[in-house]
């Protein structure tokens, strides 16, 4: 245990080690950093990300340095996680104002009022930048914001045409490739990864893709395994002359499927399929509740005592195609009514404005996307499986920067955007030690653009000095070397990304202010012999 004056000087050098470890990733034109595999003869990744850099690292040597090395890694990884970038800057915030502040404490500042200060500053701050964010025109500037999550001009231009083509809640999938080639391509309808539940549910003529057209549809959370289940639906079928059936279920067990089959084989229907429901628990209910607005159905669900028994045609969905491989299946065509769609797309962007939970935004993104009715397909490829993956998690990554900036629009790059929110905290009244509060942000407001500049070969200093001046009217291009307006040559950044940096940086520094003491707890588990 340490306290007091070590324990702050602990936090300051576990900060300052990650600090020199993203830093350099900073900009368009950013260092990289080598990080060998825990394990093995592989070659050490080459990155420049922040996010994933600090992802990578594990632990420092000294337990009480490492507080303040996982602290600013956290803070790296949640905003990567939340909003695709950001990370360094986040870092190179973070460390700015944990290096003013602490020692501000150490000499008798109030820490209470000092993360006072600081948490007026940083709404301020986030107004100030909600202020200054345009709307994006056009694909070109949505391929300008993307190709500055690091990623090869090609992989930006089709991934901007994607966003523009979907929109910022459209359905972007991203799939391996079997080639060394990344590949875009756009698909009709939707179609989610669960496949057919059963191979003899393929009739003689069909290798691998069962298909059924003009479908009704079965949407059910329960798992189908008794004849008596599914036997209302088929019925509903038979007696209203439909040929084929298209069923979404938790699962179907083997006596389901032999009914299925059977009446294929007996001519009572020409097609019958069985598909794994998607998701699980209220995702799952969701879903199945958005592809019975798309196919004019009902779902049969658990949660609300629903009764396969009494099931009638009405409360079968109908589609124009359906079809199933073993991992995936779709729907083309559906025939639900455009106000119920309209209606469940409302309800459906209000569960995503309801929760704060990145995992289950990104999903109900998804829901979205697939009931607006166009999903852009990339196929990522690669020569290796390692820069494969690496390829995928930037792009799913980029898909998060860029659907942020359609949603709330962007702001100047290149550190521009926080030098112009100066004003604003130079504006706000305090007193007392809030003021070190206030005073700390606005030196750390400038630093991103230090860093940037550095990373590029630059003499920061005057850079920066001339950056704090312009308060956001121009912005050094370190690309060209010169004084730019960033409107007009789209050096932008999204607003979500620079307040998520803004806000998680001052999130964790109010939070280590108050610690006094640091505590590391020693492994002490044994073997228990036997």
């Amino acid at each position: 245990m340490i306290q007091g004056d070590p324990a702050r000087a602990a936090l300051l050098r576990g900060a300052d080690r990650m600090l020199r470890l993203v830093r350099p990733t900073l900009g368009p034109l950013p260092r990289t950093v080598a990080v060998a595999p825990i394990v093995g003869s592989q070659p050490p990744e080459i990155l420049d990300s922040g996010g994933v850099v600090a992802r990578r690292t594990l632990e420092l040597a000294d337990p009480f340095d490492d507080m303040g090395f996982k602290l600013l890694r956290h803070l790296a990884w949640r905003v990567f996680d939340r909003v695709g970038d950001g990370s360094a800057t986040a870092v190179v915030l973070a460390e700015s104002l944990l290096r003013q502040t602490l020692d501000a404490v150490g000499v008798g500042a109030d820490a209470v009022l000092v993360r006072r200060g600081l948490e007026r500053g940083s709404r301020a701050v986030c107004a100030a930048l909600r202020r200054q964010a345009r709307p994006l025109d056009g694909p070109t500037d949505i391929v300008r914001v993307v190709r500055r999550s690091s990623i090869e001009i090609a992989l930006a231009e089709e991934l901007g045409e994607a966003l523009d083509t979907v929109g910022a809640d459209g359905a972007i999938l991203i799939e391996d490739a079997d080639t060394t080639d990344t590949t875009l391509s756009y698909t009709d309808g939707v179609r989610w990864n669960e496949g057919l539940l059963s191979p003899y549910l393929l009739r003689p003529n069909e290798s691998t893709t069962a298909r059924a057209s003009d479908a009704r549809v079965l949407l059910t959370d329960y798992t189908l395994e008794r004849v008596d289940q599914l036997l209302p639906a088929l019925e509903a079928c038979v007696q209203a002359g439909e040929r084929s059936l298209f069923v979404v279920a938790q699962d179907v067990r083997d006596q389901a499927v032999g009914l299925l089959v059977l009446n294929r084989e007996r001519g009572l229907l020409d097609a019958t399929v069985a598909v794994r429901a998607p998701s699980f628990g209220s995702q799952r209910v969701g879903i199945l509740d958005d592809l019975a607005a798309l196919t004019g159905g009902r779902a049969i669900c658990q949660e609300r005592h629903d009764r396969l028994d009494t099931i009638q045609l009405a409360d079968l969905g109908r589609v124009r195609h359906a079809w199933a491989t073993r991992s995936t299946f779709g729907l083309l065509g559906w025939r639900g009514s455009r106000d119920a769609i309209r209606r469940r797309v409302e309800e459906v962007r209000a569960q995503r404005r309801g929760t704060d939970e990145v995992y289950a935004r990104d999903k109900i993104a998804e829901r979205v996307g697939k009931l607006t009715g166009t999903a852009a397909v990339i196929r990522v490829g690669a020569p290796t499986s390692a820069a494969r993956a690496e390829r995928k998690q930037r792009l799913e990554a980029t898909v998060r920067t860029g659907r942020a900036a359609l949603r709330e629009g962007v702001v100047a790059g290149g550190g521009a955007a926080l030098a112009a929110c100066l004003p604003e905290l130079r504006a706000l009244p305090a007193t007392g030690d809030e003021r070190i509060g206030l005073r700390a942000l606005e030196r750390a407001l400038l630093e991103p653009t230090c860093a940037i500049a550095g990373n590029a070969g630059f003499e920061a200093g005057p850079i920066v000095a001339a950056t704090g001046c312009a308060a956001g009217a121009a912005v050094f291009d370190v690309l060209e070397g010169a004084w730019v307006d960033p409107w007009a040559v789209g050096l932008l950044d999204p607003v979500a990304v620079v307040e998520a940096a803004v806000e998680a940086s001052t999130s964790a520094v109010g939070a280590a202010l108050l610690a006094e003491v640091l505590v590391h707890r020693r492994d002490t588990s044994v073997a228990i012999e036997p």
